[in-house]
């Protein structure tokens, strides 16, 4: 401390300022302890008791925590009003209190704005039955691999694709983990969630150890052909997901994939170290699933055609499209090995071991829906039971007729908001 800042006058003007300063970021993070202050009430009411309680737990722990630790600055900015050589240390103090009110408003806010986006009774049942579908995805797996199903916060936000935090990744506080898997759906495929059970795919694929088993696999397929296994080991977490997604929903997930992907300035282009295979391949890999688990004649060949003749592997640099061309020619291998990929939790059972594409099958959706009839979208318990089936059945239903898209979103949309369950 210098001399000048010694003197009383000062030395009152140092401490006046630094309490001044801790008291506002003090008082601002009191304020967290009201829920209310970053989500509504009735969103918070709108999240179900096993989701909502581990998460305010959670919140209120970094919320108390970072008030102790402005009370402990506080401490310090006491002790300094007494004592001058203290002055530089009430000051760290408050800078890293601020910095870790900083970390705790960003944690804060992204937990607060996805309970917050359930803004009216129709997104608030849709998220709901989203958040139940996503832990019943889940479940089977891993109660077959001994391993606990997290909850799952599901959340509206824009963008083309969905994305997942999942349960145990550490946030933006240090010291707080995600109690719950938080997933983004976003609003072109709200009443479409195909993409819903991609991202819990990836919290399966990181609790049961499967991705580097995915790996090996695609790199067994790919034996003889370097150029390819060093191109496609590196998507094998976003496959391992991709297959997760179809052996839930079918041809589904696979026509909405191609909504996502089907930008004509990107669906063939490779971005070194991406996650994302290539979309063009990631298209045809999905059409290749379609025709190892259902045959070789179906919807899927019409997609794969029509992206071909709009995007033939010639568009691609010269570098990329002899990449594309015996990635094309592998696909077949490939696709078998990526279903077949041992998960070692399942003591190296493959995932259709539990979760079989073919329930999800056009022709086993189409006796599934003849047998329940009119009552398939009027039912809660059939909602409860069959909701991810029914998420295959209007996707299929929606990519295999276009001129009928619209009656299938909204048919979705009623049975996913309780509209129909309202009538």
């Amino acid at each position: 401390m210098t001399i000048a800042a010694r003197s009383p006058g000062r030395h009152r003007l140092l401490v006046q300022d630094l309490e001044r300063q801790l008291m506002h970021w003090l008082a601002a993070a009191r304020l967290f302890r009201r829920a209310d202050e970053f989500a509504s009430k009735i969103a918070w009411s709108s999240v179900e008791d096993e989701i909502g309680v581990p998460l305010r737990r959670e919140i209120h722990r970094i919320v108390e925590e970072l008030i102790e630790l402005g009370e402990a600055t506080a401490e310090i900015v006491g002790r300094a009003k007494r004592n001058p050589d203290l002055i530089m240390d009430a000051g760290k103090g408050i800078q890293r209190f601020r910095t870790r009110y900083t970390q705790v408003e960003t944690t804060l806010d992204f937990l607060g704005d996805a309970v917050n986006s359930r803004t009216s009774p129709c997104l608030r049942a849709a998220l709901r039955n989203l958040d139940r579908m996503a832990f019943q995805s889940m479940k089977p797996v891993l109660d077959r691999a001994g391993i606990s199903c997290p909850q799952v916060l599901v959340y509206q936000d824009k963008g083309l694709g969905a994305s997942i935090i999942r349960a145990g990744v550490r946030l933006w506080t240090p010291g707080s983990v995600m109690p719950v898997a938080a997933v983004k759906i976003v609003r072109h495929n709200l009443y479409r969630p195909t993409s819903l059970f991609h991202e819990t795919g990836h919290q399966v694929a990181h609790l049961t150890r499967w991705v580097p088993r995915m790996q090996r696999a695609i790199l067994s397929a790919l034996a003889g052909d370097s150029e390819l296994q060093q191109m496609w080991s590196g998507w094998a977490s976003e496959i391992a997901a991709d297959v997760y997604a179809f052996n839930h929903t079918g041809y589904a997930s696979v026509a909405a994939l191609y909504d996502v992907v089907g930008d004509a300035r990107t669906i063939q282009r490779w971005t070194l170290g991406a996650p994302h295979p290539i979309g063009w391949l990631r298209v045809l890999l999905g059409c290749a699933f379609s025709r190892e688990a259902y045959g070789q004649e179906g919807p899927w060949n019409g997609l794969e055609t029509a992206m071909l003749a709009r995007f033939p592997a010639s568009r691609a640099n010269d570098t990329l499209f002899p990449l594309l061309e015996r990635s094309r020619e592998a696909m077949p291998a490939i696709a078998r090995a990526c279903l077949d990929a041992p998960i070692p939790a399942l003591t190296g059972k493959p995932l259709h071991s539990v979760v079989d594409p073919a329930h999800v099958a056009p022709a086993a959706l189409a006796e599934f829906e003849h047998r329940a009839g009119e009552q398939l979208w009027t039912s809660p318990a059939w909602r409860e039971t069959h909701g991810i089936r029914m998420v295959a059945l209007t996707g299929l239903r929606e990519a295999e007729s276009p001129s009928t898209a619209t009656h299938w979103i909204e048919k979705s949309r009623n049975w996913m908001t309780d509209r129909a369950m309202a009538a």
